[in-house]
């Protein structure tokens, strides 16, 4: 990865997600501590990815800029609240370069698993809505540890765009 924030963020994620699978693993498989765990890797994974999609992108854009163009690249994008959706990452890329978005969509649309990657991207964020908005997840821990890693292969290929 280019970026080094954005590497740092998914690093520290991945070893959270790593203790917690320890704990799981020693863990009755019906004990309602699992429940929790899960939910709060949904949280995690997504928040990651929501966090390194905008860390990529503000990084990038707010280098050698004047104070005021920082303040509203910070205002308005970084610290805003997104789902880290492939159209929200597809809408930010065009807002700062339609070249970044069009390469970007057909970097991602040249993988032979595309649409896995996507999907996985759209699951993690329905499940962190659900769980977000009150409702019971039914994702097992395992399924957030596979879509956040074909989410990170979204992540790499938008840190392979932005430059």
């Amino acid at each position: 990865m280019n970026n080094i924030k954005a590497a740092k963020l998914i690093e520290d994620c991945k070893i959270e997600l790593k203790d917690i699978d320890g704990i799981i693993q020693q863990t009755d498989p019906f004990n309602k501590l699992i429940p929790f765990l899960t939910n709060y890797a949904i949280i995690k994974t997504c928040g990651t990815i929501e966090q390194s999609f905008k860390t990529i992108i503000a990084d990038f854009c707010q280098f050698n800029q004047n104070t005021q163009v920082q303040n509203y690249i910070q205002n308005t994008f970084r610290e805003s609240s997104q789902n880290p959706s492939y159209d929200n990452i597809c809408k930010s890329l065009a807002a700062f370069d339609n070249n970044w978005n069009d390469l970007f969509k057909i970097k991602i649309k040249n993988k032979k698993n595309n649409f896995k990657l996507k999907t996985s991207l759209k699951s993690l964020n329905q499940a962190r809505n659900t769980f977000a908005h009150g409702g019971t997840t039914s994702v097992s821990f395992q399924y957030v540890i596979d879509y956040f890693q074909d989410s990170l292969v979204i992540i790499e290929t938008l840190d392979s765009v932005v430059k």
